[in-house]
């Protein structure tokens, strides 16, 4: 008899153990999760990074084996301004997010490439600075926005290597 409950607390143990580590590990390092797109993940890295093309309101280029985060474009923006990002990207392989950010890391809008279509429309919540944001693990494809506002914002670009 205590045998059979020693067993039963330690199967319930490893149970609790391994439980806890995949909720861990899926609301803090998953990037599916709200949770790691509005984070300041400082860590990213890519295999390949060529055909880089800025406009004024636009940015492309191809790329291979992304992971972690990178802030490409920053903002301001008035209250109520409408905003759309036109979204040409084509990702061949791995998770790719294009994440919207307010001044204070809330997501305003987001788009999972392999799973949404179309364009990222919002209204901006308040004046203030925004930062459109990409999440990878291990992408590989071709990036493609541009930005249209209904109101003037000024953009900037940051290159990869820029924090």
């Amino acid at each position: 008899m205590k045998k059979r409950r020693n067993s039963i607390i330690f199967l319930l143990v490893i149970i609790i153990i391994a439980g806890g580590t995949a909720l861990y590990r899926s609301y803090f390092n998953n990037i599916d999760s709200d949770h790691y797109l509005s984070s300041n993940v400082l860590e990213k890295s890519v295999e390949e990074h060529q055909n880089d093309k800025m406009g004024k309101n636009s940015r492309s280029f191809d790329f291979k084996k992304f992971d972690g985060q990178w802030s490409l474009i920053q903002f301001t923006s008035n209250k109520s301004n409408k905003i759309n990002i036109v979204d040409n990207t084509k990702i061949n392989s791995g998770k790719f997010y294009i994440v919207v950010l307010d001044s204070k890391n809330n997501i305003v809008a987001k788009k999972n490439e392999l799973k949404d279509k179309g364009n990222i429309s919002f209204t901006t919540p308040k004046d203030g600075k925004y930062a459109i944001k990409i999440a990878g693990s291990g992408a590989s494809g071709n990036f493609d926005i541009s930005v249209n506002a209904s109101n003037n914002i000024d953009i900037s670009h940051k290159d990869f290597f820029d924090e």
